[in-house]
């Protein structure tokens, strides 16, 4: 049996050197799976694990060393998506069904993809039944509100210290189907997001580091990038997609690669 989710969600790591206006959040890293949502799913736990971002968050664990804040969830992806607006409800998972005016209907929710999802991923259904409306309240009590109150009063703390803030918002992506390879997608909402001389620097820092870098395709910017990236008002939103193939063994889901 597996721990029942901490009431603490997420963690928070605070700069171990001189501070920096720089946020890095992992949303979809979590590894806490609830066991009552073990015991309702019909996929085998190895499927489940397949969506996650799996240790992205290690990946940035020493930011803090280098004066950046770490924010990371616990929870996993496939339980509950935070890069995701709270509206985005599959209404058609749940008997009987939420009211309209608390779901938003979006491309991400048609393809199953929603704050809860219906999916893992190539039409694989996490649930044998319907879920009771009661556990969107419960999810996003648990997991969704708190780490964007988190990430909110972080970024407000940065900006009210340094003038501005900037956060990257990493994540990461299977092998893209291109001629030309490439390792990591920078998102910046097709330049909405973050102020170009950003995207511009961190495009610049990876490729002299040897990575292939693309942006805006096909990833442009989730949610979060989309809701906190503000430019005008000194708000920078960074999406980082990063091919599992540089750390992750595909077949056992364990670090293996050349990150």
């Amino acid at each position: 049996m597996r721990p029942p989710l901490p009431l603490t969600s997420f963690r928070v790591e605070r700069p171990r050197n001189t501070a920096i206006p720089l946020l890095v959040s992992s949303p979809h890293s979590g590894r806490n799976y609830p066991s009552e949502f073990l015991g309702s799913a019909a996929l085998p736990f190895h499927e489940l694990q397949q969506s996650e971002d799996r240790f992205v968050d290690r990946l940035f664990e020493t930011a803090p060393d280098f004066g950046a804040t770490l924010i990371c969830a616990a929870f996993p992806r496939v339980w509950c998506d935070v890069n995701r607006d709270w509206r985005e409800v599959d209404a058609g998972m749940f008997d009987p069904k939420p009211p309209e005016d608390e779901v938003l209907l979006t491309a991400k929710v048609r393809a199953g993809f929603g704050v809860i999802p219906r999916y893992v991923s190539h039409g694989r259904q996490i649930y044998g039944q319907s879920l009771h409306p009661s556990e969107i309240k419960a999810r996003l009590e648990t997991a969704w509100l708190p780490y964007h109150e988190a990430l909110a009063a972080l970024l407000s703390e940065m900006h009210a210290r340094f003038g501005y803030a900037v956060l990257l918002e990493t994540h990461s992506m299977p092998k893209l189907p291109y001629t030309r390879p490439c390792d990591i997608v920078l998102g910046d909402v097709h330049g909405k997001s973050c102020n170009p001389d950003i995207t511009e620097l961190v495009e610049a820092l990876l490729e002299n580091r040897g990575y292939s870098i693309r942006r805006n395709t096909p990833y442009a910017g989730g949610y979060i990038t989309q809701y906190y990236g503000r430019p005008e008002q000194n708000m920078h939103a960074l999406q980082v997609e990063i091919c599992r193939s540089l750390y992750l063994n595909s077949a056992t889901l364990q670090p293996g690669g050349r990150v």
